[in-house]
């Protein structure tokens, strides 16, 4: 029996779900400063119940970090592809793919 996943691909998936979830919670913490100002989920929840509109700027911040997140889910579809085959190589060629994604 053959393991799906050897051990440094173990440790590449790990590392990899990582950043990614440092770069798309820093991407929603970037969108809350910018469009509310504030981090602290107490003083949002305040302002959504005091001030009208204030909960469309916050699903505004989510829609960035989702974005966010379906982009690099896009380009990490393209870039591990291959573990012995160059990111470059055939990049196009997989027609279902561009449908899935375009």
């Amino acid at each position: 029996r053959q393991p799906i996943l050897l051990l440094w691909m173990w440790r590449n998936s790990v590392m990899n779900s990582l950043i990614l979830t440092g770069v798309i919670l820093s991407v929603y913490l970037w969108a809350l400063v910018y469009y509310l100002a504030e981090t602290r989920v107490d003083r949002i929840m305040a302002d959504i119940k005091q001030y009208k509109g204030t909960e469309g700027l916050l699903a505004n911040a989510q829609t960035v970090a989702f974005i966010s997140l379906v982009w690099s889910e896009n380009i990490r579809a393209y870039t591990s592809r291959s573990f012995d085959r160059p990111v470059c190589e055939r990049l196009l060629a997989n027609y279902y793919m561009q449908r899935a994604i375009g």
